[in-house]
């Protein structure tokens, strides 16, 4: 069963959730500069409590008590025993959520039964165990993130702020902002060891006759030259390709496939996008990307995050766009 809770999650978050069939034809949304509170850590749990409150409302909880939901964020920070687990967790949000559900459609209330896990038993209401199966499932959500401490406080604040109806600190495209620049920090960290990799390696990479660099850092060598048309940033295109990492790793291969590809050309990670409107038709090129023109920090369907990338790319199409 689906955590309740990304509802809230999935508003603040940046498209590494969605998995793709082909990693080329995803493009990440870059963060941009946004004003916090007097931390980065204090600006996104406020944010957190903001997405969760505005959540848990829209699904018809007037109410969460931000006592419980701070005791769960804190037990699993510090990685204690929690009162029930994630399973019992989700059982408990659901099961709040069908009596709310329920209690609409019907003139009578329906009575939920309570809802325990072995000798465990429940706080002193449903609306607590609720509060405190949301905290459960926010700070597992944000500690295999990376996140290894929240602001209860201020998360709670922002909670209540939403709950009781208040004008809060700033709105929902703030909240994602705050919350894609303070995990994009967190993942450029983890991701550190494999950036340096990446960036040693072009720049030994640059060095080596045939190979050009353009302003973005972008490399690229050309295998064979082509002799139609060049694309635009507007056009669709068609192409094989081979991609592997900087240890010769194969991840990505359309030749072994026997399909090439079409897609927009401004609809993929940047480096290709740039890349592919050096190329005319029917040319062969090998591109060697930093992790900022392909998928950022963050880790992408099984590609580690901060990984400097390398195609052998054949363009083979160009359609033009007709406006």
């Amino acid at each position: 069963m689906k955590k309740i809770f990304l509802f809230a999650l999935l508003l603040i978050s940046y498209n590494i959730l969605t998995a793709q069939t082909k990693p080329v034809i995803v493009k990440p949304a870059a963060p941009r500069p946004v004003s916090f509170l007097k931390t980065l850590n204090d600006s996104a749990c406020y944010g957190i409590g903001v997405s969760v409150a505005n959540a848990y409302k829209s699904q018809g909880i007037a109410r969460l008590n931000t006592l419980f939901i701070s005791k769960a964020i804190n037990e699993i920070m510090a990685e204690k025993k929690t009162l029930f687990d994630d399973g019992t967790a989700n059982v408990i949000i659901n099961s709040y959520l069908n009596k709310i559900q329920s209690e609409k459609l019907k003139p009578k209330p329906v009575p939920v039964k309570p809802v325990t896990s072995g000798s465990v038993s429940m706080l002193k209401t449903l609306n607590d165990s609720v509060s405190y199966a949301v905290g459960i499932n926010v700070a597992d959500f944000y500690r295999h993130l990376g996140v290894t401490t929240l602001n209860t406080t201020i998360v709670s604040k922002g909670i209540n702020e939403i709950m009781a109806g208040k004008k809060v600190l700033f709105n929902d495209a703030t909240v994602n902002r705050v919350m894609n620049k303070y995990i994009s920090e967190i993942q450029e960290e983890k991701s550190k060891p494999t950036i340096l990799e990446g960036e040693k390696f072009l720049s030994q990479n640059k060095l080596r006759p045939g190979v050009k660099t353009t302003a973005s850092g972008l490399q690229y060598e050309i295998v064979t030259e082509g002799t139609g048309q060049s694309p635009l940033a507007t056009d669709s295109v068609t192409c094989n390709y081979k991609g592997t990492y900087i240890n010769g790793t194969e991840f990505d291969n359309s030749y072994k496939r026997g399909a090439a590809i079409t897609f927009a050309l401004n609809g993929v990670i940047s480096g290709w996008t740039e890349g592919l409107q050096l190329m005319k038709v029917g040319a062969k090129y090998k591109f060697y990307l930093p992790y900022t023109l392909g998928y950022g920090a963050f880790d992408y369907n099984g590609i580690p995050g901060g990984s400097a990338l390398l195609f052998e790319i054949d363009l083979l199409d160009v359609r033009k766009v007709v406006k």
